[in-house]
């Protein structure tokens, strides 16, 4: 995993030379710095898989995965991922701190898009360009990219996938080959997305930058405005809400179209037409309120752009939102919380749990009054399983939890922060989305939290991607023990 963090560099350095910018970031490479983050990722890398071969061949146990060794290490893999994604910003960066820079490299790995950096026009292309790299490897997992790059681990993959994202349920001998399909149908997205908004006017930086960070529903870019000024217009801004829906969908949609297995594909998946229903009934919701005049200071367009960004986890901001009407606002933060569907790049709670805790709910209420029925839940037009309903409770209650704690404790680290942009920036580390709102929002929400508190948001953040569980078993004893 730290060596494809090296890979990564490589490439982000190299797209930083060839791409050009025009007259917009052309800022001077260092070489230096890179170098020094390049060699400190191999080297440990490189390290890490002697000792762990080594290691393997000696102990004579199987190469096969269990649950427990692939929970440590998504959960430690991650981690030690975030810190390889550091280093640019730490030796390249002079007034970068080292808290800042884990900052920064977590949230482009977890896709969520917050950022330390106040002017962005001023940062080298290379940097602009690690930023947005990170967040398309980071948004369909690292591990993913693990299982498409090596081969020989068939018995271990699943359980890799599994403990990573929500694409276990893919059969196991077909699950390498889906994998390089949806990596081939997420790099034909960004390709096409670059492609169109360098046709509608963006630099080929620009567009290859918001190529990236848009199917990866990531929010990252190279203008301080976001995608509020130019060259940004109605068309490109309608183009990003296409991708960043396309990202936000289950992959596994795409590929059983491509099929052309059209044969009950809405009760399959009917996560991705409540995903759908869930954005367009807010975007009719604000756009009504703003017609009758409920809040000013937006155009349609922006409406509509900012629903579909914050409800896919995305980030950009195409107009300041923090001075919408309280309707507006509890809207979107609820969008926050419910994320996208499973299966995507999309952070949040994901819609298919939101399902599942509605019917759950339901039929724990039709069994108060009629004990004996029986009433099986379904979700795309299957019976869930009673270990799901385990895990459901799980990521809600721990989602909760964190919220709430996580609330408590950034008032006591930041006690002049208010409590509206404390729960918001808690609930956007969480969610892995990024803008916050009241004193936590603009260009320097959390450019001005001190270091514990960067420390303490790059934790929210890799627990939200992680769903919670993977890194909440790192701290537990039972983990570690011996068979």
């Amino acid at each position: 995993m730290v060596l494809l963090m090296g890979i990564a560099m490589v490439i982000s350095v190299s797209l930083s030379a060839i791409v050009p910018a025009g007259d917009l970031h052309e800022t001077g490479l260092d070489l230096e710095g890179w170098g020094i983050s390049l060699s400190i990722t191999l080297t440990v890398g490189t390290a890490l898989f002697i000792v762990g071969y080594v290691k393997g061949k000696r102990s004579g146990r199987s190469l096969a995965m269990r649950r427990r060794e692939a929970m440590a290490l998504v959960g430690a893999g991650w981690f030690a991922c975030s810190c390889a994604a550091a280093l640019p910003y730490f030796f390249c960066e002079p007034h970068v701190s080292l808290d800042s820079a884990f900052f920064e490299g977590v949230s482009g790995l977890t896709t969520t898009g917050s950022t330390i950096f106040v002017d962005l026009e001023r940062l080298p292309k290379s940097i602009l360009m690690w930023r947005s790299l990170t967040q398309w490897v980071g948004a369909m997992g690292i591990l993913a990219m693990f299982v498409v790059v090596l081969s020989g681990m068939t018995s271990s993959s699943k359980t890799l996938i599994g403990a990573e994202s929500s694409l276990s349920n893919t059969d196991l001998a077909s699950l390498r080959q889906t994998m390089r399909r949806i990596w081939l149908l997420y790099l034909g997205f960004t390709i096409v997305c670059g492609l169109g908004l360098w046709g509608m006017g963006l630099t080929p930086f620009q567009a290859v930058n918001h190529g990236l960070t848009a199917v990866a529903t990531g929010g990252f870019g190279t203008e301080n405005t976001s995608v509020a000024g130019e060259p940004f217009g109605i068309a490109s801004k309608i183009w990003l809400m296409l991708f960043m829906i396309l990202g936000a969908i289950s992959f596994p949609f795409y590929l059983t179209m491509m099929k052309r297995k059209w044969k009950n594909l809405r009760e399959k998946f009917e996560e991705v037409f409540w995903f759908l229903g869930i954005v367009g009934i807010a975007s009719i919701v604000l756009l009504g309120q703003h017609f009758l005049g409920g809040f000013n200071g937006a155009q349609p367009v922006d409406i509509i752009f900012n629903v579909i960004s914050i409800g896919t986890s995305t980030g950009y901001v195409s107009s300041n939102f923090d001075g919408w009407s309280r309707l507006a606002v509890g809207i979107l933060v609820l969008l926050m919380v419910v994320g996208g569907c499973s299966g995507s790049t999309v952070g949040g709670l994901k819609v298919s749990r939101i399902i599942m805790w509605v019917r759950f709910l339901k039929s724990g209420l039709h069994r108060t009054f009629r004990p004996k029925m029986v009433e099986p839940i379904k979700l795309n037009g299957r019976k869930v399983q009673d270990g799901a309903f385990e895990q459901l409770f799980l990521v809600i209650s721990m989602f909760g939890f964190f919220a709430i704690m996580g609330t408590f404790v950034l008032q006591l680290l930041e006690p002049a922060q208010s409590l509206k942009g404390s729960l918001s920036a808690v609930i956007s580390c969480l969610g892995n989305m990024g803008p916050a709102l009241a004193d936590m929002g603009g260009a320097e929400g959390f450019a001005q939290a001190s270091a514990t508190t960067k420390v303490f948001f790059a934790t929210l953040m890799i627990l939200g991607r992680l769903e919670y569980v993977a890194f909440v078993v790192l701290f537990s004893r039972q983990l570690w023990k011996r068979y």
